[in-house]
C-alpha cells in the first residue's frame, strides 16, 4: 500500500521513447541563402565544444489503484543530466570533461493525485496529466538538460554549446545550438528537397528560417535558424543532422555556427561496430551517455530497493 492506494508494479516496461525527438508542427518560412550547397569550415584555431545531452532509466513501471477500483499508469525513472567539454585537436581525459552530471528520480503517475505520501528511496512523487513517457522525456529535456545548458551558457570556455534535440523556449537568449538526430519533416519546399542529395560529406545546405508555432513559441514569437549537415558519404537522410538556433542571434552569428559545425561535426561520428545510433550519435555524446548512465546507480540495486518498500 501507498497511503490508501494499492501498488503493483509491472514486471515490464512503459514504452520507452527516449531516442526519438517528436517535433511539432511548424512553418517553413523562406531561405536565408542562396540554394546551394555550402562547405564547411575548419577552424584554424583549436575550438572547444561543450555537448548536452541525458538519459533516461525506467525502473519500474507501475499501477495505483484506489479505494473506488479506479487504477492510474505510472513508473519509477531515473534521468541524467550533463555535458561533455571537447577540446579539438587535444587529448581529453574523461574526467576532465564531463561537467557535474545532475541526476534525479520520480515515480510519476498519470493522473492529478494530490494524497500520494512521499517514499523513503528517494523518489520524488510527480503527479501528470498527459502520457507518462512523454511527461518523463519533458522533465528531462526542459528541466534537467536545461539547467546543465544554462549553467555552461554562464562560463566562458567553449566556442559552441550543443544541446541534444530542438531547443526548448527556456533557453531563449543563449546561444545555444539544438542538434537533432533523428529527421522526421523537412523544413524546406519539395523543389529545394534536391540539396539534401546533393550534400557531400562536410557541407550544409542553405540556411533556413522557420517560425514555430507550438504554444508558447507561438504567442512569443519564437523564430529559429535552422540546416542540414552531412555527416558521412552515405545516401539518404541517414547520414544528416539539423541543426537550429534562435533567430534573435543574428544571421551572420547562425551562418558562422553553421559553417563550423558542417567542418568539424564530421570529424566526431561514431561507426555503426560502436553505436547502433551511428552516425548522427557522435562519439563526444555516446561517452557522456555512458557517464551519465553510471551515476544513475546499479540497476539491480535500485529495483531491489523498490521491491523491498512495496512489498515489505
Amino acid at each position: 500500500m501507498l497511503g490508501k492506494y494499492k501498488i503493483a508494479l509491472k514486471p515490464w516496461e512503459i514504452p520507452d521513447v527516449e531516442l526519438l525527438e517528436y517535433e511539432e508542427s511548424e512553418q517553413f518560412v523562406d531561405m536565408a541563402e542562396d540554394p546551394v550547397p555550402y562547405p564547411g569550415v575548419d577552424p584554424e584555431e583549436d575550438i572547444t565544444i561543450a555537448f548536452v545531452d541525458g538519459v533516461r532509466r525506467t525502473e519500474y513501471a507501475l499501477y495505483l489503484m484506489d479505494e473506488s477500483g479506479v487504477s492510474y499508469e505510472g513508473a519509477f525513472v531515473s534521468l541524467g543530466a550533463g555535458a561533455v567539454i571537447v577540446k579539438l585537436g587535444r587529448l581529453n581525459q574523461i574526467k576532465e570533461s564531463m561537467y557535474n552530471p545532475v541526476v534525479k528520480r520520480y515515480m510519476v503517475v498519470r493522473g492529478m493525485l494530490q494524497d500520494i505520501p512521499p517514499l523513503d528511496l528517494g523518489f520524488e512523487v510527480l503527479p501528470v496529466k498527459d502520457d507518462v513517457s512523454k511527461e518523463i522525456n519533458k522533465i528531462l529535456k526542459e528541466e534537467l538538460e536545461v539547467s546543465v545548458a544554462r549553467n555552461v551558457a554562464m562560463g566562458t570556455g567553449y566556442s559552441l554549446l550543443i544541446c541534444d534535440g530542438t531547443l526548448s523556449n527556456k533557453l531563449k537568449g543563449t546561444h545555444c545550438v539544438g542538434y537533432i538526430k533523428t529527421i522526421k519533416k523537412l523544413f524546406m519546399r519539395k523543389e529545394d528537397a534536391y540539396l539534401l542529395s546533393r550534400l557531400k560529406r562536410g557541407q550544409r545546405t542553405p540556411i533556413i528560417k522557420v517560425h514555430y508555432q507550438r504554444g508558447q513559441e507561438e504567442t512569443e514569437k519564437v523564430e529559429k535558424y535552422t540546416w542540414y549537415v552531412k555527416l558521412t558519404d552515405g545516401e539518404g537522410i541517414g547520414s544528416l543532422v539539423r541543426l537550429e538556433v534562435f533567430e534573435k542571434i543574428g544571421l551572420d552569428n547562425a551562418k558562422r555556427i553553421a559553417d563550423i559545425t558542417a567542418g568539424v561535426l564530421p570529424k566526431l561520428i561514431s561507426s555503426v561496430f560502436q553505436d547502433r545510433r551511428a552516425p548522427q550519435n557522435l562519439l563526444p555524446i555516446k561517452s557522456l551517455e555512458n557517464f551519465l548512465r553510471k551515476h544513475l546507480g546499479s540497476y539491480s540495486i535500485v529495483r531491489r530497493q523498490i521491491q523491498k518498500l512495496i512489498y515489505a
